[in-house]
């Protein structure tokens, strides 16, 4: 809202300058300026809604709170990250709007289930996903439960790559 008032009043005391001031240049201006300060406003909800939706998904169907959705998707990517080639990973993530910040939203797993898990392969790193959905203060069963959720937000997106990607890990 300042840098609103204050391109209005930089332009106002740029047309008085010139001599060239009128209403009609004042008003064309202001509406320039809310033209774009709508389509700002517009993109980037867009883009909350598009990132909020997956996670609107998981806390409607499954009551969890955004924080437990947003975790769990978390772990979720970071359990596939471990387990996935670079190529198939990063087909998973660009199908989840906001994955990074979403990855940083995975609590660590426990010392000792990170061990396990560089140890005991993708049995090691479920053990360590049950872990972090744990920590989040999920059972471990609502890994089961968070993927069909998923999958059906990919399906609604078109992002069939990504659902069979995530088929296959689960």
């Amino acid at each position: 809202m300042l840098t609103k008032s204050f391109i209005i009043l930089a332009t106002l005391l740029f047309s008085i300058s010139l001599q060239a001031f009128s209403l009609g240049d004042a008003a064309s201006a202001i509406s320039t300026i809310d033209a774009a300060t709508n389509t700002q406003k517009s993109a980037s909800s867009t883009k909350k809604d598009t990132s909020s939706g997956l996670i609107g998904m998981l806390t409607s169907q499954l009551g969890v709170s955004d924080k437990q959705a947003s975790g769990g998707v978390g772990s979720i990517l970071s359990y596939a990250q471990k387990e996935l080639s670079k190529s198939d990973y990063s087909t998973l993530a660009n199908a989840i709007p906001n994955a990074s910040s979403l990855l940083s939203m995975a609590p660590k797993a426990s010392s000792a289930m990170s061990a396990l898990g560089s140890l005991g392969g993708s049995n090691g790193g479920m053990a360590a996903l049950a872990s972090q959905f744990s920590s989040l203060g999920l059972d471990s069963a609502m890994v089961s439960k968070f993927v069909p959720v998923i999958l059906d937000y990919f399906k609604k997106s078109n992002a069939t790559d990504a659902m069979g990607i995530l088929s296959k890990l689960f």
